[in-house]
């Protein structure tokens, strides 16, 4: 599809409402889509703070280590001009299978430059510390709350979304071909003898989609023709559509429906969709009452 590379009008984007793509974890994207969550706060993590939201306990960072040793389970490995060097720090190294007595010995030598640092370099020191501190706290709210949000989150809350967002006509596939072309003249004329079975004319039709079996979602076809071709039968042609460098003629071939995941297929993903609607909705009111000035 070449040919199709330089059309960009108004069907290159997404339609509102829908994902650039389709596959098993994009059936609840859709869905997610719909809230405005796409472009807000990326799936698998958040945009806000550029990392990655841990969505599950097993995650290792350093808030998850913090949480123990206030939890009481930490322990002091060693003590250098008396500040303690504790499990909690070496935590990550540990796991890694590495011997302690090598970890502790090496983290001493960290703590000892961390401390030349901070004198020789007491400016650049404050400000490092400070950037340190807003990221690891900033990790710890996003963490905590986003765990908190999960868990206050409903069944009727997860059937409800499931019944508004996951609807039936999102999971219909269709086979599309097209005539492309510059002069308007040319394509009405072509339209007229494809809508009279015209076998020339037909022939100069090409899949949109050339991958697989030619099938795919509305919602993942190029230049935002989904919505478009959701609106077509069988057999059917579109009018003659105007893009920005290029007039372009649909037809469909072929359509199916495939199976729609059930509520609990999609339960946890539609926990975490809501759960980071919320979050976004709680810092977006936090920054509004925030009285932020730019230098």
């Amino acid at each position: 599809m070449n040919d199709m590379n330089a059309l960009n009008e108004e069907f290159s984007q997404p339609a509102e409402g829908q994902p650039t793509g389709f596959g098993m974890r994009n059936k609840i994207i859709m869905g997610v889509a719909a809230l405005g969550l796409v472009g807000v706060v990326g799936w698998a993590g958040l945009a806000v703070f550029g990392e990655s939201v841990p969505n599950g306990a097993n995650s290792v960072s350093p808030v998850a280590n913090a949480n123990a040793a206030v939890k009481g389970i930490d322990s002091v490995l060693a003590s250098v001009n008396g500040m303690k060097v504790t499990e909690m720090e070496v935590g990550g190294l540990l796991q890694q299978g590495i011997d302690k007595a090598i970890v502790v010995d090496r983290y001493i030598n960290k703590v000892i430059a961390a401390e030349l640092g901070r004198e020789m370099y007491a400016a650049e020191a404050k400000a490092t510390l400070q950037a340190a501190e807003r990221e690891v706290l900033s990790t710890l709210y996003t963490t905590r709350r986003l765990e908190e949000l999960r868990k206050a989150i409903s069944d009727d809350d997860v059937k409800n979304y499931y019944n508004a967002n996951v609807l039936d006509q999102n999971f219909q596939l269709w086979k599309v071909s097209y005539y492309l072309s510059t002069d308007f003249a040319d394509a009405q004329k072509t339209l007229a003898s494809l809508k009279k079975g015209d076998k020339d004319a037909e022939a100069q039709l090409k899949p949109l989609v050339e991958q697989g079996d030619g099938f795919a979602a509305a919602a993942a076809m190029p230049y935002n023709l989904g919505r478009v071709v959701s609106k077509m039968k069988k057999g059917e042609y579109s009018e003659v559509l105007q893009l920005r460098n290029g007039l372009l003629v649909l037809k469909v071939d072929e359509s199916r429906q495939v199976k729609k995941p059930t509520v609990e297929e999609l339960k946890q993903d539609i926990v975490q969709a809501l759960a980071l609607q919320k979050f976004n909705e709680e810092l977006e009111q936090a920054r509004k009452k925030a009285k932020v000035e730019l230098g």
